[in-house]
């Protein structure tokens, strides 16, 4: 009994690893997202600040690149025409006479 013992022990320490091991990653995981999150944010200041500053260089607003910053499409497609052959009866049979 003292192998089954063992071996139950032994498994029992590996689960409880195991999971302490998915904690920290999923721990990981959140801290690195909001980190990730932070960072895009900065860069995207930056790149906002950068933009500006090339406007101001050429003689031009911010306001005038709004047409051009828009994201265009995403709206829905529409919806796909059935050819007039896909809406026409498929032949019946006739009934034959002798």
């Amino acid at each position: 009994m003292t192998d089954a013992t063992n071996a139950r022990d032994l498994i029992a320490k590996m689960e409880a690893e195991l999971q302490a091991a998915r904690d920290k990653a999923e721990k990981l995981e959140a801290d690195h997202a909001e980190k990730k999150q932070e960072l895009l944010k900065q860069l995207r200041d930056a790149d906002l600040a950068d933009v500006i500053a090339k406007c101001k260089l050429h003689g031009f607003s911010a306001t005038d690149l709004r047409g051009a910053l828009k994201v265009k499409g995403g709206g829905r497609k529409p919806a796909a025409r059935k050819s007039p052959a896909a809406k026409r009866k498929p032949a019946t049979r006739r009934n034959k006479t002798s």
